[in-house]
């Protein structure tokens, strides 16, 4: 049987079995659930009060000893639609203190700071900055953009470059010479200049300055984000964009 959608769902391994397990006995004590579940007499009773919570199991109690039945298989749309209404009120609860969480983020901060953002997500929020704090005329710098994959995030780069644009924010690129198919793509947005920059200068880590910010990505091995929130730092970056820019040809 395909059960992993169960799975995904939320059902752990041992109420997937002893789910099934009682589907297949009907009412029965504990004794056979776990002959035919394969989970342990220990850990039986446990997973039957989870799955009870859930309203998948009922039980009634017969001369003293409980007897177990599984719920109709229907009953678990209702499952996951009850999960899905906690959900969306949970959504809209955290939605309701994301401006306390941001001011607490805020005061926490210090006029210089490093953080590190993890993974594809990371790389991701560490870009989404920029648009919060830059306004239109703004010029960001993204340097050393190279011919890596960059499947996994093409799509939101996409993304970003389109709001950036509404935002009126212009954009410089400096792509390693063969990255030729990100940076004719790159040429087609508004409000962007795009140069390759001399041959030798191979990255696979690009840098992106704005404002009093220098973001390092990496996404080779693994993915992540290095954000320095520093004016000088940002300043010096800018040097070096603007001397790799003077040198560099357009596309």
């Amino acid at each position: 049987m395909k059960l992993d959608v169960l799975k995904e769902i939320g059902l752990t391994t041992g109420e997937v079995k002893v789910y099934t397990a009682l589907l297949g006995l009907g009412e029965t004590t504990t004794g056979p659930i776990v002959d035919r579940s394969d989970v342990s007499v220990s850990k039986v009773y446990t997973i039957l009060n989870r799955l009870g919570q859930k309203g998948l199991v009922s039980h009634i109690i017969r001369g003293k000893t409980k007897h177990f039945r599984a719920a109709d298989p229907r009953r678990i749309v209702d499952y996951i639609e009850e999960k899905e209404e906690r959900l969306s009120s949970e959504k809209q609860e955290l939605l309701r203190i994301i401006p306390l969480l941001e001011s607490q983020k805020g005061s926490l901060l210090t006029d210089e700071t490093a953080q590190i953002f993890d993974g594809m997500r990371g790389i991701q929020t560490a870009r989404e900055r920029s648009l919060k704090i830059m306004k239109k005329g703004d010029l960001v710098w993204i340097v050393g953009i190279s011919n890596t994959p960059y499947d996994r995030l093409l799509g939101y780069f996409k993304d970003f470059h389109k709001r950036r644009i509404t935002k009126g924010i212009r954009c410089n690129y400096l792509y390693n010479d063969d990255a030729t198919a990100f940076a004719k793509m790159s040429k087609a947005y508004t409000l962007s200049s795009v140069r390759y920059m001399p041959p030798g200068f191979v990255t696979h880590a690009w840098i992106e300055i704005y404002a009093d910010t220098v973001t390092i990505g990496i996404n080779v091995g693994k993915s992540f984000s290095i954000v320095i929130i520093n004016s000088e730092v940002a300043a010096s970056f800018r040097n070096y964009a603007q001397m790799l820019w003077s040198v560099s040809r357009p596309v």
